[in-house]
């Protein structure tokens, strides 16, 4: 007698033992036992997940002596029959082997008019991969799926539903079945095992279902070719030797390295595993979905419950619980470009050590928002952040979140003994501002520091050196004294509109120079209610609609507006009597608006900082 592979072997035949689409299985006994039958059913799924098995089980259930019911015998004749694959009444096909409309046209539309036969109840046809029929062939089934004979029921497998025309689904009720849980493969491969007395390891088990990605019929078959390869006794091991596999314990370990900024240990793993023959793509693949459980755990420690063990779920509890979520997110982010590059790349181990030492030195950057959460709270006095210690490249590194600094302030002299650039220049800055030129008391500042964002500061450290000292000479002038400077309220009168409309029609000039001479035939006569009207002669028909048409309108408001420092409308009229004042070139300069990140940078705390950490910063 033939061999027959564990995927046929074990294959459902029943309702009860389908596993993993409970929702599928109560809607169609449910359906059978209250006599509720469609015309049509369309199964959509991954490969593997009971879609053609779930259809033939359907069917045995109409066609069973003791049918329609919930239960079939399977040992009755037309049972048989459904489970050999030789019964006249089920006609099972693929659409890929019979695509054209006239195969479709021979097997369906011309034979669905014959009853069935041999004391069957209902004739099935059994669709598998309906996607890959012809547009044709589609439209050739629309009539009779809608209104088949009585004794007729369709059945249609899909893999891609996409590619099915909404004409056929309308005409059918879908299932959709889901990938299996890690789990229940797990468990069901288990049962297999002790049904053929083969000793499976259950990290064994639990490896080869995360490798079959939710499909059964591939954890079946890998099941098989294990046994072809290493006996009646499976180890972890061997599924790692023959699949090339990573171990979930070494993806955690490379996980690790990443977040401990140890780049030795972690390329030491992936040179590992490239020698063994493993798949690179793999081990990244596996390392995102590390993080992304990390990432769940985070939030939702039951979260994971269900496709991991206990113990498993603790440890990723317990080093969720040492990186944040936005470095997560970031390194999620950098991992899934990588994998995209991967894909194609004939050096996946280059693209691989370039990914995991960027992301390395991405979990020990300072960044922007921190330094801006730091400055804000240094120059409102509030609470500074808490310190946090990264390592980068086997070197524990102090960043700014909070890098603690020793400010030592004597007969005029500024001497930082350790830490933050930032609290340098606060230290020099309070120097300035002190009276008269010797100073007796010494004043010790503790100042922290916290970054995160999208600019990036680059802190180097040195092994077993001791950490420098920065002397800043600061000259004091006696009997200085600063005072706070009120603030003006600006009234926007004439004067004001006028100085506002020169400075508006130089920009124009400089930057829509298509439009300054439509512009140039209006003037600005009011400013006021957030509105600014620009009035027209009677006959400026044409300027007055350029100055409304987009996107000049739009870039008119945002000019005005950064004008007045306040968001503004814009408002066009005709006016009797307009007077228009020409306006030379050379009459008002007008202001450059200045870059926020070039202003930012020009801060004079921020100048001191990268002086002192002598570091740069990146716009992004």
């Amino acid at each position: 007698m033939s061999y027959t592979v564990f995927a046929r072997k074990y294959r459902p035949q029943t309702f009860e033992e389908i596993v993993g689409q409970d929702h599928i299985v109560r809607t169609l006994k449910n359906a059978i036992a209250q006599n509720r039958l469609a015309q049509a059913y369309l199964f959509v799924g991954p490969r593997g997940t009971g879609k053609t098995s779930s259809a033939r089980i359907f069917a045995k259930a109409l066609n069973c002596v003791n049918g329609p019911t919930p239960t079939p015998c399977g040992v009755c004749a037309l049972c048989q029959e459904i489970a050999d694959g030789n019964s006249l009444n089920v006609m099972e096909f693929d659409a890929a082997s019979n695509t054209q409309v006239d195969k479709i046209r021979e097997i369906i539309i011309e034979n669905v008019r014959y009853m069935p036969t041999g004391g069957a109840k209902y004739k099935l046809y059994i669709v598998d991969e309906v996607h890959m029929l012809s547009t044709s062939s589609f439209n050739a089934l629309l009539k009779t799926l809608e209104e088949p004979p009585a004794h007729v029921k369709f059945v249609f497998a899909t893999t891609d539903v996409q590619k099915v025309p909404s004409t056929i689904i309308s005409r059918c009720q879908r299932f959709d079945l889901r990938r299996i849980p890690r789990a229940e493969i797990a468990r069901h491969l288990l049962y297999i095992a002790g049904k053929e007395n083969l000793t499976l390891a259950a990290a064994a088990a639990d490896t080869i279902a995360r490798g079959a990605e939710g499909g059964l019929r591939d954890a079946e078959s890998m099941l098989d070719q294990l046994v072809a390869f290493c006996g009646n006794e499976i180890s972890e091991e061997n599924v790692l030797d023959v699949f090339g596999f990573t171990g979930q314990e070494t993806v955690a370990g490379l996980c690790e390295s990443v977040m401990g900024g140890a780049s030795a240990e972690a390329l030491q793993v992936i040179y590992g595993q490239s020698e063994a023959g493993k798949d690179l793509s793999r081990l990244m693949g596996d390392l995102i979905v590390h993080l992304r459980n990390l990432l769940v755990v985070q939030h939702d420690p039951r979260g994971m419950a269900d496709e991991l063990s206990a113990e498993a779920t603790a440890a990723l509890l317990e080093q969720s619980g040492r990186i944040s979520t936005g470095q997560l997110l970031e390194l999620i982010e950098q991992f899934a470009q990588a994998e995209g590059r991967m894909k194609w790349a004939a050096n996946k181990k280059m693209h691989m050590e370039i990914a995991v030492i960027r992301a390395i030195q991405t979990l020990g950057q300072v960044t922007l928002t921190e330094v801006l959460e730091t400055l804000t709270a240094l120059r409102g006095g509030g609470a500074l952040p808490e310190k946090r210690e990264v390592k980068s490249a086997g070197v524990k590194v102090v960043a700014p979140r909070p890098v603690a600094a020793k400010v030592e302030v004597e007969a005029g002299r500024v001497e930082v003994v350790r830490g933050s650039l930032v609290a340098a220049a606060k230290a020099e800055m309070a120097a300035q501002s002190a009276a008269p030129a010797k100073v007796e008391a010494k004043a010790e500042v503790e100042v922290e520091a916290k970054v995160e964002a999208k600019v990036e500061a680059k802190v180097e450290a040195k092994v077993e050196m001791p950490p420098p000292v920065v002397v800043a000479k600061v000259e004091l002038v006696e009997d200085l004294v600063l005072q706070e400077v009120p603030e003006v309220a600006v009234d926007l009168g004439v004067p004001a509109l006028g100085d506002i409309w020169l400075r508006f029609v130089e920009a124009v000039r400089r930057n829509r120079p298509f439009i300054a001479g439509y512009v140039e035939t209006g003037q600005l006569i009011d400013l006021s209610n957030g509105m600014a009207t620009i009035a027209f002669p009677p006959d400026g028909t044409l300027p007055m609609s350029y100055c409304e048409r987009s996107p000049n309108k739009e870039y008119i408001v945002e000019l005005f507006s950064q004008l007045v420092g306040k968001p503004t409308g814009l408002k066009c009229v005709k006016k009797e009597g307009l007077i228009v004042e020409k306006i030379a070139p050379s009459e008002v300069k007008v202001e450059v608006a200045v870059d926020p990140l070039i202003a930012f940078k020009d801060d004079p705390l921020i100048r001191k900082a990268l002086e002192i950490f002598q570091a740069e910063i990146i716009a992004n």
